[in-house]
């Protein structure tokens, strides 16, 4: 991987109070414009690093449940717009 082709994307996600639940930043290559294909490698990263164990011997496994409903309603959504977010046109 060579460093010219190395990309940057920082991002946020906030509660619906505005409170900061989450920031971070990802790195690597890329060949899609808005880094979208570095953001969908950074997901299954990601996913690929949970382990359901530690919301079993937590006793959080519905938070785990809401989560994963939550991952799979948007990857629908995602999935039937050409452009997700600001204008959508829906896919034939």
């Amino acid at each position: 991987m060579g460093t010219e082709k190395i990309h940057t994307f920082k991002f946020t996600m906030e509660d619906t109070n505005g409170k900061l639940e989450v920031e971070g930043e990802l790195s690597g290559e890329t060949i899609v414009p808005n880094y979208d294909d570095l953001k969908f490698k950074a997901i299954i990263a990601l996913l690929n690093s949970i382990d359901k164990q530690n919301f079993i011997i937590t006793d959080n496994l519905p938070l785990f449940d809401t989560f994963v409903t939550e991952i799979e309603e948007t990857i629908i959504e995602v999935s039937k717009y050409e452009s997700f977010q600001g204008k959508n046109t829906k896919r034939e």
